[in-house]
């Protein structure tokens, strides 16, 4: 690329006079091109005063001004800042897509979190739990208990609804810290896609529930329950069960002998 000129500036001269006789269609990007080109105290403003020294663009750097040739300095800042965005959302579909291919997720081997389960928060003075209730629906429920329901990222209801989680280290006073008033952000965080309920998705037990006020909330109790269920026993064998515990009594064998149902003559012989 050629190198800018300098060109003394006469008394009548304005950026429209310039511009046009160099052919530049936008007479304020010679103020633009001039001072990202001079030193500080060389800078120009939005009037021209006579006998400074300007300085202008080549006939090439015009041509790339006015739009007629690419810039050979490549892309603009913006565009580039652009594409680097885009690429980055490629990159993040790609990496998406081959993880949900590969049928891995951060949820996996995790339990859902049901109505009663106990949360607390990161900023409580102590580790005051509090229990979750779910009211979003009452279609789905776990253990074949009427109200296990599982829950969903609108579920942000707990009791207790005053001192939910104890006091609040992130509002101190001059008599302590002050109990806390959460103010829950519009839904749960690192929910569950793969189950839905009404179109919302389900919690598992590495959700998270951001306080606007600082405070994050967090499961430290699903809220299911280690119950045997009556389909479990039903398929269950009494070895099995003797198994798991010895308590219970092993079947007793039963003898068993031959029994002749009946009897085929082939041959008889003299």
């Amino acid at each position: 690329m050629q190198e800018s000129s300098e060109y003394t500036v006469k008394r009548k001269d304005t950026y429209v006079s310039i511009a046009k006789q160099i052919g530049l269609k936008d007479p304020m990007k010679l103020k633009e091109y001039h001072n990202e080109r001079a030193d500080f105290n060389s800078q120009v403003g939005n009037e021209l005063h006579s006998n400074i020294t300007l300085l202008i663009p080549s006939s090439e750097e015009v041509r790339e001004l006015n739009g007629e040739i690419p810039f050979k300095d490549g892309i603009k800042q913006e565009q580039r800042e652009e594409e680097q965005k885009q690429q980055e959302e490629k990159e993040k579909e790609a990496a998406a897509e081959q993880q949900k291919q590969e049928g891995n997720s951060e949820h996996d081997d995790k339990y859902y979190v049901v109505n009663g389960a106990k949360c607390i928060c990161d900023k409580a003075e102590t580790p005051q739990q509090a229990t979750l209730r779910v009211t979003s629906h009452k279609m789905i429920t776990f253990n074949e208990q009427s109200d296990k329901y599982v829950a969903t990222e609108d579920d942000k209801t707990f009791i207790p609804a005053a001192m939910t989680f104890g006091k609040c280290t992130l509002k101190p006073s001059s008599s302590g810290n002050l109990p806390c008033s959460p103010q829950f952000a519009p839904k749960w965080s690192k929910t569950y896609e793969g189950t839905k309920v009404l179109g919302k998705n389900t919690l598992t037990e590495i959700s998270e529930l951001q306080c606007m006020i600082g405070g994050k909330i967090t499961i430290a109790k699903h809220g299911q329950t280690d119950s045997v269920l009556l389909q479990h026993s039903e398929n269950t064998t009494p070895l099995e069960v003797n198994a798991v515990n010895p308590a219970i009594e092993m079947p007793k064998k039963e003898l068993a002998f031959p029994v002749v149902k009946n009897v085929t003559i082939k041959q008889i012989e003299d």
